[in-house]
């Protein structure tokens, strides 16, 4: 049984999933949305379903779909940028001086990434169905730099071990889902999940080499591991005057998964990572026969999974390298370890608002705005170097053509806005006053995302 699970798995991700080697979820990891539609309007979903990934948002809209099936992707493009110097930063080097843009694995910075799901109504109460979920992040940068340089990035001394350095996340979720209605106005939804996830890291071979770590293995260069777990949703809809206003909510469990055995030196916890628990409400409101106007909150709980919530080295103070263990050096404060050192990343709270126009029995036209502050915090960015997840404000834009009853075409543009995080590492630069923080590096994305999706309904 799970050995044919985690077959199921792998097979699920590798011909569902290509994720590009670059950050790009943007609310943090997660995706701002999924599919054209939803991503056109922000990335709502919550209170109405729209099409086959609606299990994506919340099991009970599915009720609303009938018998669909939708698949399409993104082309995706995200260049992120890093800065570190031995000064203060200033503008000026943030734009000019030591500006490093990041190595892409496949050719350019343009990458597709690919979405489906399905609903099937059984009869008037009960709809089933399913939908891919994916969700990463990841970088490489040149450690090994032509000007001599040895200590780049996380290459102290030259122990990195590789010249290149960065880390691969690819998850995929597989909600599982059943929608009932209850009655006129009720409907509730449930969703038994299957997930899986890759990961890669390289060039970090200096925290064994530095006694950093909880062994001197399985920390770095150990090539791809899977990991695989499971987790259940849980929503609601609610419908009031004559179905013009629309309530919704959704509870996403954390997502249990089985260890990075291959890299339980480098997580906390052992090589733990979970999937952070999410939960939303949302509404949609009918304006007019032809606009409706939706709005969605949603919190996304990074902080409760320690590999990703645990703070990162504390750049201030050697004694207190490890915020969670001041001045200890016991095994379990090592990276990796019970109490290892994470991403520093905050709970993030996503504010989602998008607008609907029915311009003809052809075409809808769709706009919105997500907005999310960063989960990164400048005094840690030194791990999030790794993982620079720095954008806030996202503007999107989207359409759907009615070519006939039973097939759409729809498209969306995301527009993810530059945005900069400053802040100290742990190399202290040179001729500063240990006992004041300097800005000394800088983290900084921008991304675009144009999508297109196909509708067919029976």
């Amino acid at each position: 049984m799970q050995f044919h699970l985690k077959k199921v798995l792998v097979t699920a991700i590798l011909a569902g999933l290509t994720m590009p080697a670059v950050s790009y979820a943007t609310n943090g990891y997660f995706m701002i949305g999924f599919g054209a539609k939803s991503r056109g309007m922000g990335g709502v979903g919550v209170a109405e379903g729209i099409d086959g990934l609606a299990a994506a948002f919340n099991p009970a809209t599915m009720i609303d779909v009938g018998t669909r099936f939708d698949i399409g992707g993104d082309i995706f493009y995200a260049p992120n940028s890093v800065t570190h110097s031995d000064g203060t930063l200033s503008e000026t080097t943030i734009a000019e001086e030591s500006h490093f843009e990041h190595t892409p694995f496949s050719p350019g910075d343009v990458f597709l990434i690919p979405n489906m799901g399905g609903t099937y109504k059984y009869n008037d109460e009960i709809t089933f169905g399913f939908a891919f979920i994916g969700a990463g992040m990841g970088t490489r940068y040149n450690q090994a730099l032509p000007d001599g340089n040895t200590s780049y990035f996380f290459n102290f001394n030259g122990l990195g071990g590789d010249n290149y350095t960065g880390v691969k996340l690819l998850q995929m979720q597989i909600p599982i889902s059943i929608a009932y209605k209850m009655d006129d106005q009720n409907t509730v939804g449930a969703s038994v999940v299957m997930a899986g996830q890759f990961f890669e890291a390289w060039g970090l071979k200096a925290f064994t080499e530095l006694n950093l770590a909880v062994t001197q293995e399985n920390l770095s260069n150990m090539g791809t591991d899977f990991s695989y777990g499971g987790g259940i949703r849980l929503g609601w809809q609610g419908k009031y005057m004559n179905n013009d206003l629309i309530f919704g909510v959704n509870y996403s469990s954390r997502v249990y998964m089985t260890p990075f055995e291959d890299y339980s030196s480098l997580f906390a916890e052992h090589g733990d990572f979970d999937i952070p628990e999410n939960y939303a409400v949302g509404v949609a409101y009918k304006a007019t026969p032809d606009i409706k106007v939706k709005f969605d909150i949603q919190q996304i709980n990074y902080s409760d999974v320690d590999s990703v919530g645990n703070p990162g080295p504390y750049a201030g103070n050697s004694v207190e390298f490890n915020p969670l263990c001041p001045g200890v050096d016991t095994l379990e404060c090592k990276v990796g370890g019970d109490l290892g050192m994470g991403f520093g990343w905050t709970d993030q709270t996503v504010y989602k608002l998008g607008a609907e126009y029915k311009f003809n029995e052809k075409l809808e036209l769709r706009g919105g705005i997500n907005y999310a502050k960063a989960p990164i915090t400048p005094d840690n960015i030194i791990f999030n170097l790794l993982a620079p997840a720095t954008p806030e404000l996202h503007a999107t834009l989207g359409a759907t053509y009615q070519f006939t009853k039973d097939i759409e075409a729809s498209v969306s543009y995301v527009h993810a806005f530059e945005n900069t995080i400053e802040g100290q590492t742990m190399f202290q630069p040179s001729g500063s006053n240990p006992d004041i923080t300097v800005n000394n590096a800088a983290i900084s994305m921008k991304q675009d995302a144009l999508g297109v999706e196909l509708g067919i309904k029976w």
